[in-house]
């Protein structure tokens, strides 16, 4: 009997505060979704600088071929590509810790 009640008793306290805990999950994941949007507007206001609105092939396409070449055998288009890509796994990681690295 006792046993019964009890059941009874922890199902009613389920019910009672199962809505309760999905409200507040909701409130949470509509704050992050609201702090996400006004993140993702603050990037997407930042203006592109005139000389890099064509990309760095415009950028590039403006030199001498000597340079060109020199530059190409130099290595410096993987050197950037290295670098963009350890500066984007920083980021990432940065995200997905929420800022505790």
């Amino acid at each position: 009997m006792l046993a019964k009640f009890t059941k009874w008793l922890w199902d009613l306290i389920k019910s009672l505060f199962s809505p309760v805990w999905d409200f507040i999950s909701d409130i949470f994941i509509a704050a992050v979704d609201g702090i996400v949007g006004a993140f993702a507007e603050l990037i997407a206001a930042i203006p592109v600088p005139d000389w890099f609105a064509g990309g760095l092939a415009q950028s590039w396409g403006g030199l001498d071929p000597g340079v060109l070449w020199f530059v190409s055998s130099a290595g410096v288009p993987a050197a950037l590509g290295i670098i963009g890509a350890g500066y984007a796994f920083r980021l990432v990681r940065k995200f997905v810790t929420l800022f505790q690295w």
